[in-house]
């Protein structure tokens, strides 16, 4: 699968895709975790509004003009982690692919030449695919917390990742 396909910075012209990534992978990956009614509310044209008042901080996996996942890279500045991957999501149908690894690859050489030292990424408690993932790619579980998604709270977990190995 990873032929042809180039990790690189998103461009103004890939937020469709990437608003459809984020809205069809919600809706698959976090049904039976986050109330179907939120989930349900999702729509790619507000996700469009949102994601593209900030993509230049997003990377793309694209094989051509076809953008089949992304990540959100940010500098953090606390006691756990200076920088911070905040999502990283691919479509649905190429999961399974080495798209996620690729995309997580670039983050890490992306801090590492930032001089960044500790790398953290947040997940659901009970997305145990993602878990898995992250375990495997070398993310250590580190602090736990919640977040809230339409009115109700949800467990967070974090993978750290060693920057300096």
């Amino acid at each position: 699968m990873e032929n042809g396909i180039v990790i690189r910075k998103a461009e103004k012209e890939d937020v469709r895709q990437i608003a459809e990534i984020c809205v069809e992978d919600w809706k698959e990956a976090y049904r039976g975790i986050i109330e179907s009614d939120y989930l349900d509310s999702l729509s790619v044209d507000q996700r469009y509004e949102i994601e593209v008042k900030r993509y230049e901080k997003f990377i793309v996996a694209a094989d051509g003009k076809k953008v089949l996942g992304y990540a959100w890279l940010e500098l953090a500045d606390d006691d756990m982690a200076d920088c911070e991957v905040i999502a990283l999501y691919v479509r649905y149908s190429y999961r399974k692919n080495g798209i996620g690894k690729l995309l997580l690859q670039y983050a890490i050489r992306h801090f590492q030449d930032l001089g960044k030292k500790k790398m953290i990424i947040w997940c659901l408690k009970e997305n145990s695919e993602s878990r898995i993932f992250y375990e495997k790619t070398g993310g250590k579980e580190s602090q736990t917390g919640s977040h809230n998604w339409g009115g109700k709270d949800y467990d967070m977990i974090s993978y750290l990742y060693d920057l300096e190995d």
